[in-house]
């Protein structure tokens, strides 16, 4: 049992496997997902080099990292949760196919003797992923997880608790995970390592760096902003657009297609009839509470957002609102119904009773295994009187067949409004048995000997009841708003009438250029989600849509609460987009404005050799100090980095002014003040290792290089 101990001793659910109680199983069932890809199976998710991910082998990589992630988290996933877990697994799939690719030709593989090497090292991020093998240390305990397995394997054939079998297969799916992961981990390791390496430093280049970084410059700047040039001044050709394309090009390449598309999102809220539907039936459930009926009933038999848990709770796990309601109100006080408008819903809070309450318990509990349960009755019965009258409790649980290890339990670990009526049995006994003293209980029809042997971290908690019911829209409400939609989009059938008459009824039309398939919502860009429950309309602007056509009216959002229809306005195929694309084209007028004011501030400035020179000609007088090589000047009447000027003031002898310095944002003219020697003693092989470490960051934006030439094809949005 010593194994099992260590892994016990990290982890609730390992702790309480022989037990039975507060399981927390994570099921490897099929989902809608799995089900989808087995029925349309062969159809592709995408591609990298032309290796095709399929939908049955995404869904099921997809559904392994779900399950380590609510194994991390300690419960279900909400579905953004998910989304983001499909993303996860997506990009994992793409970076490890780049950097497969590369290291093939580099004949680069990961050998068993460094998956063992891994092992006895424990510091890889996959093992995260079996955290009940992990140490105090922090690294991962390879001997626990043998000793998991031996006792497994001791355990197959014989007769043990479902809920302990479920368990051992649990961990078993979530170790073979964590091995492919290891596996891919340490293949791309190898190859960042190698990319490192490939550059060195010296002591030379060591002494400049640690130049560029110490040694500061102080320095009076004149200053003559861009902004302060009237547009009026220069004049922006086509031509001069075209030519700075071609100087920017790179910037607007299209690894994949993209739309510009149009939208019209209407959030249905609830109407003023609905306000006071929820006011009233608040009002009654207030009386029900002041009136001292059962809080559970009550609570239980609303639309509450929060479940009532008749068990003493830290506040910190209600929602905020209402913990610093909790916080502020004394014992039997009742609140009477308020609106949050953060959340926008409508609560009550009763105080019930406050308690002190340990946040850590020692205890061990003995599951009772019988025929049936008249027969367990007995045995419990027979059991907790041998104990009492001084029979050896690790006697007991070895003829038993469980675990007889004591292990400590936090209340984080079992503290929710969501908890079981069971669950708050259980944990209403581990607050009140009598300590080192045996206690009988019935748990779901399992008879238990708990036995408490320590209390720690006394804490104020409280039993409360809350109501916290969203102020939500009624059918009729519903309805009503898409009748006011449907007429609409019934006067208005082309992209044309739609942007012109949306404002007069009381529409906006939203615009949503450079949309990409990895949008996997309409409104989502980068870490903003967009709407959700949107797909049906992704696919619809990509597998369906032409330009200027309008889609069907999408009943969508987390609770069917959003009304939307999309117009496609313009596809942009793989390649370039071109120079007179409108955001392109704001790009490139920006830059040829910024280029032409740095040609009028070149005139202006032209012969200038003093700072009150400068002044005279209308430039701004500032001081810069600390000015480093390897930073940036910024002066703040303009505002804008400037490596020009930084390279300027950093090169230029102490007392000299420098000729006009045609900046990004700005021109400029810079005396050199003073010039200032670090403390820091300079040690060339820490500033090598140093310089090393910058290299990291070359390895990861190789990724990105490597991406251009990959052929990624992505196909998420259809699934």
């Amino acid at each position: 049992m010593a194994a099992l101990q260590k892994i016990r001793s990290n982890t609730w659910i390992i702790a309480i496997m022989g037990v039975g109680l507060f399981l927390f199983i994570l099921t490897m069932v099929l989902d809608q997902n799995t089900i989808s890809a087995i029925t349309s199976g062969g159809r592709t998710v995408g591609e990298v080099y032309g290796k095709s991910l399929s939908q049955e082998e995404f869904y099921k990589m997809v559904n392994e990292a779900s399950e380590v992630q609510k194994f991390r988290s300690g419960g279900s996933l909400t579905d953004e949760q998910t989304e983001q877990v499909r993303d996860q697994v997506w990009n994992e799939f793409v970076s490890f196919e780049l950097i497969k690719h590369e290291c093939d030709k580099l004949g680069l593989i990961v050998t068993d003797e460094e998956v063992k090497q891994a092992l006895r090292e424990g510091t890889a991020q996959s093992f995260q992923n079996v955290p009940m093998f992990m140490g105090q240390d922090g690294r991962f305990n390879y001997t626990a997880l043998q000793g998991f397995f031996k006792q497994a394997k001791e355990m197959k054939g014989k007769q043990v608790d479902s809920s302990v079998a479920e368990q051992i297969a649990t961990i078993n799916s979530l170790w073979a995970y964590t091995e492919k992961q290891l596996r891919r981990e340490l293949l791309m390791n190898k190859y960042q390592a190698l990319f490192v390496t490939s550059f060195t430093s010296n002591p030379v280049s060591a002494k400049v760096a640690f130049n560029d970084r110490t040694v500061s410059t102080n320095t009076q700047v004149a200053a003559l902003p861009f902004a302060s040039i009237s547009d009026k001044e220069v004049k922006v050709e086509d031509s001069d657009l075209k030519a700075a394309y071609d100087q920017y090009k790179e910037l607007f390449r299209l690894d994949n297609e993209v739309r510009n598309i149009k939208y019209i999102d209407v959030n249905v809220t609830a109407s003023a009839a609905d306000k006071k539907a929820l006011n009233n039936e608040m009002n009654v459930i207030f009386g029900k509470l002041q009136a001292g009926e059962d809080p559970a009933a009550v609570i239980n038999a609303s639309k509450s957002a929060v479940r009532f848990a008749n068990v003493p709770l830290s506040t910190s796990v209600f929602p905020s609102d209402i913990k610093a309601e909790l916080d502020s109100m004394g014992a039997g006080a009742t609140k009477a119904p308020y609106l949050n408008v953060q959340d926008n819903t409508m609560n009550i809070v009763k105080v019930i009773s406050k308690v002190q309450a340990p946040d850590s318990i020692l205890y061990r509990a003995l599951p009772v295994q019988a025929a049936d349960a008249k027969a367990a009755g007995v045995r419990a019965d027979s059991i907790l009187n041998a104990l009492n009258s001084g029979a050896k409790y690790a006697d007991i649980a070895k003829k038993a067949g469980v675990p007889s290890d004591s292990s400590w339990i936090a209340a984080s670990q079992f503290e929710s409004t969501e908890i079981s009526a069971d669950n708050a049995k259980f944990v209403n006994a581990l607050y009140n048995a009598p300590l080192k003293g045996y206690t009988q209980l019935e748990i779901g029809g399992n008879k238990i000997i708990l036995q408490v042997l320590d209390r720690k971290a006394m804490k104020s908690k409280v039993v409360a009841a809350v109501v916290k019911i969203p102020v939500d829209f009624s059918k009729a409400t519903y309805d009503a708003a898409v009748s006011k939609f449907n007429r609409f989009l019934a006067e208005n059938h082309s992209l044309a009438d739609i942007v012109k008459n949306a404002p007069k009824a009381g529409y906006q039309v939203i615009d949503q250029d450079g949309f990409s398939s990895s949008n996997r919502h309409i409104g989502g860009n980068g870490q903003f989600p967009g709407i959700a429950g949107s797909k049906d309309a992704v696919r619809w602007v990509f597998d369906t849509a032409d330009e200027g056509e309008l889609s069907p009216l999408y009943e969508v959002g987390e609770a069917n609460n959003h009304l939307l229809v999309v117009a496609l306005d313009k596809v942009y195929k793989k390649g370039y987009m071109p120079w007179d694309n409108k955001q392109v084209k704001e790009f490139l007028t920006a830059v040829v404005k910024s280029q032409k004011k740095g040609e009028v501030a070149a005139k202006k400035l032209a012969g200038v050799k003093t700072i009150e020179a400068a002044k005279a000609k209308g430039a701004v007088v500032d001081s810069l100090n600390n000015v480093t090589f390897s930073g940036y000047a910024v002066v703040p009447a303009v505002g804008t980095p400037e490596p020009m000027l930084t390279a300027a003031i950093s090169t230029a002898k102490v007392g000299q002014t420098t000729a006009p310095i045609i900046g990004t944002a700005g021109a400029y003219v810079a005396k050199i003040v003073s010039r200032n020697k670090g403390t820091e003693k300079f040690d060339a092989k820490l500033e090598m290792n140093m310089t090393q470490r910058s290299y990291m960051q070359a390895a990861q934006q190789v990724l990105g290089a490597l991406a251009r030439k990959a052929d990624i094809v992505d196909h998420r949005y259809k699934f």
